[in-house]
């Protein structure tokens, strides 16, 4: 049976237009502010255009894939040092490439490819490979690789893989932007007009 992980995001505040309680709270997916999609085509064009790749990402990335078909839009950003570079993190968050898939802790037959993880590993992400469907991001405050999550119920285990985007695109995009969000509101960065679009969203309720 095709497990159904809850869905959420873990994210930071955005000033006083979203609360959080500490350093992350997990905000309902339904709450999100609706994005623009129509500019996702696996290039990430719209964070950087014609970024290149670096040799040495590449590297990790075609030996990341002899072990796991990765998606396209994986393998051009998670080569890209440019990429990874354009975007910010409030939290000192790092985009730390697992040298190999781990099978999920729930789901055998799935993959887990760690990829981004917050500097004291109070939120890891992953790339969640199930044969034959779509990649999702999901987000977990434990490290899911690590040895002794066979002693932890299934449940638990479920409850602990917050389905965070429904691709890995959408899941970079969104993190961009409330990053640079929380930049402009807490240290007085420059907006954007997708960026107060996306404030809106919140302050129309406040």
């Amino acid at each position: 049976m095709t497990i159904d992980f809850p869905h959420g995001w873990w994210g930071t505040d955005l000033g006083v237009a979203r609360a959080s309680v500490g350093t992350y709270e997990l905000y309902p997916t339904e709450s999100l502010p609706v994005v623009d999609e129509s500019r996702f085509d696996g290039t990430f064009s719209w964070l950087v255009p014609d970024a290149p790749h670096d040799p040495l990402r590449a590297m990790e990335v075609a030996a990341l894939a002899e072990h796991i078909a990765l998606p396209a839009p994986f393998e051009r950003f998670m080569s890209s040092q440019v990429l990874m570079d354009a975007i910010p993190s409030c939290t000192g968050c790092d985009f730390d490439l697992a040298p190999r898939p781990v099978p999920s802790p729930v789901e055998p037959a799935a993959q887990l490819v760690r990829f981004l993880r917050d500097q004291r590993d109070t939120v890891i992400w992953y790339l969640y490979l199930r044969p034959g469907a779509e990649p999702f991001v999901i987000a977990s405050p434990w490290l899911l690789e690590i040895v002794g999550l066979e002693d932890v119920d299934r449940t638990t285990l479920i409850a602990n893989m917050v389905r965070a985007a429904d691709g890995f695109e959408q899941f970079v995009h969104r993190f961009w932007l409330e990053n640079s969000l929380w930049f402009s509101v807490n240290e007085g960065d420059e907006s954007t007009d997708e960026m107060n679009l996306y404030l809106a969203h919140y302050t129309a309720a406040i």
